[in-house]
């Protein structure tokens, strides 16, 4: 039997490393909207890195932390552009944002997925961290 107490402690790979995917270094054309009581967020950027969990985008425009926007993602796969509807901003510095994506279909996460075995190599992981991790 599994205490939820050991569940919680699976959350987090290492102390200095908080992301629960492997992210993968590829630029992608993306599009993104959003709200925020002030303005409405509209711009066109680049992904800096993309996971099954989220992704890093340098802009054209800044965002404000705590929007969710919804992301229009070019994977170069051969496939119709990406559509996620929740993506929610939680890191900004200057023209660059991160994003997790919530409400992840299993098909987006299957191509997601997918997408990353297939561009995966010593030179697109991030930070050169370990590819794969027994939890």
């Amino acid at each position: 039997m599994i205490h939820k107490s050991m569940m919680n402690s699976r959350k987090q790979y290492s102390p200095l490393d908080k992301r629960y995917a492997e992210r993968v270094a590829v630029t992608c054309r993306v599009r993104y909207t959003g709200e925020v009581s002030t303005q409405p967020h509209q711009g066109d950027g680049l992904t800096k890195n993309v996971s099954v969990s989220g992704c890093h985008i340098i802009s054209d425009r800044p965002v404000t932390r705590g929007t969710l926007l919804t992301l229009t993602i070019a994977l170069p796969d051969g496939l119709p552009k990406l559509s996620l509807k929740s993506a929610l901003v939680v890191w900004v510095s200057g023209n660059q944002f991160s994003v997790r994506f919530l409400d992840l279909s299993s098909d987006h996460r299957q191509r997601i997925q997918a997408f990353i075995w297939k561009s995966i190599s010593h030179d697109t992981v991030c930070n050169q961290r370990t590819r794969f991790r027994l939890i």
